[in-house]
Parts: C-alpha cells; sequence; structure tokens
C-alpha cells in the first residue's frame, strides 16, 4: 500500500510511527481543525496554536478535542495579534511546537481532514511535519467552502455566495464561537461540516 501511495503522490510516505496514516481511512469520523500563526503567510507563518475535534455523524467530540498553544517567541504581526489575540507572553506556557506536531498527528491518525480554507493550515502543518518527520500529510483534505458551493450552485447556478467564514456561518445559522481561536473556529467549522452534510 505505502508503495502504491508513494508512487501516486510523488512524496514520501509516513514511516514508522506514523506509517498507518497513508493507509485508507474505512471509518466514520473526520478530523476538523484549525491553526493560528504568527503571520498570514503560509509560507513564512509560524504556529503559535492549533486546535482539532473529531467529528462522528452528528457529534462533535468535544471531550477529546485537542487545543495547543505553541511556546513561540516568533515576531507575529500586529494585524494578526489583533485576530487571534496571541501575544508573546500568552505564549509562555505553551508546548514546544515539536510536541505540538506530535500530538496532532497521533489524534488525526489516518482520518480525513476538514476544515474553512483547509490549504492554508495543511500547508502550514506540511512544513513543519516535512522538517520534523521527512513527510507530508497524506490525509484525504475536506474544504467546507466547496462543499457549500457545489450544494448552492446546484440550486442556483448563477447564486452570488458570500464565501467568509461568517458568511457560511450566517446562511447556515451556525453560531461563530470566539472568532479566530483556533478552539472556537474548530467547534463553528465543525457545526457547518455537520449542516452542509445531514442531508
Amino acid at each position: 500500500m505505502l508503495r502504491l501511495w508513494q508512487k501516486l503522490s510523488g512524496r514520501i510516505p509516513p514511516q514508522g510511527r506514523w506509517q498507518h496514516m497513508a493507509d485508507p481511512y474505512d471509518g466514520d469520523e473526520i478530523v476538523v481543525l484549525d491553526c493560528e500563526t504568527s503571520v498570514f503567510d503560509k509560507r513564512k507563518g509560524e504556529l503559535l496554536s492549533v486546535a482539532a475535534v473529531r467529528v462522528k455523524g452528528k457529534e462533535i467530540m468535544l471531550s477529546s478535542a485537542i487545543d495547543i498553544t505553541v511556546k513561540s517567541d516568533a515576531v507575529t504581526d500586529p494585524n494578526a495579534v489583533r485576530v487571534h489575540y496571541l501575544r508573546r507572553e500568552d505564549r509562555e506556557q505553551g508546548v514546544a511546537v515539536s510536541e505540538a506536531i506530535e500530538k496532532l498527528l497521533d489524534f488525526i491518525g489516518n482520518r480525513p481532514i476538514c476544515g474553512f480554507y483547509i490549504e492554508y493550515d495543511r500547508a502550514i502543518l506540511n512544513r513543519y511535519i516535512k522538517r520534523l518527520y521527512n513527510f507530508q500529510l497524506p490525509n484525504k483534505f475536506i474544504e467546507v467552502s466547496e462543499i457549500y458551493v457545489r450544494r448552492k450552485r446546484r440550486l442556483v447556478p448563477e447564486l452570488h455566495l458570500d464565501l467568509t467564514f461568517e458568511g457560511l456561518a450566517k446562511d447556515l445559522n451556525v453560531p461563530v464561537i470566539e472568532r479566530h481561536s483556533a478552539m472556537g473556529d474548530v467547534i463553528s467549522t465543525a457545526l457547518m461540516y455537520i449542516k452542509l452534510t445531514e442531508f
């Protein structure tokens, strides 16, 4: 299976402890995740916090969710701080980024990964995973806004859509919980996913 994955993706598959991440997933859970970073640039942003929760059917499994602050002295864009409120002093009690990534990989396993603008989170995490373990996330990725667009366009193809986080939340009647905190965004995104896939 690993050889097939490597041939199809052109990338080095996970090895050792995380080898199973390249296996096809046959369960019924997804992982919704969100990252907060020092700057809004997927090539340069340093990871400041990450949260993730498993979703099974209509259930958000909050009791096992993870919400990790990274101990980082990264210079933070003032605009980013105004969004996520993670100042340097707020990060002093965090964990090393290597520990955060390790916990996240164990939590995700080979489940599909879901998010809002998930390509940003994917790029940020892959940068660290490649540096630490020499592989990139092989998981299936699900973009909530793409599901939303497909469902709306099926009904009214020419409909103008507000594809902001707040726009989707309003249209789907989902509460915006602590916007731009990693865990708040994860819960709201999980609720969006459930609303969009419940029929």
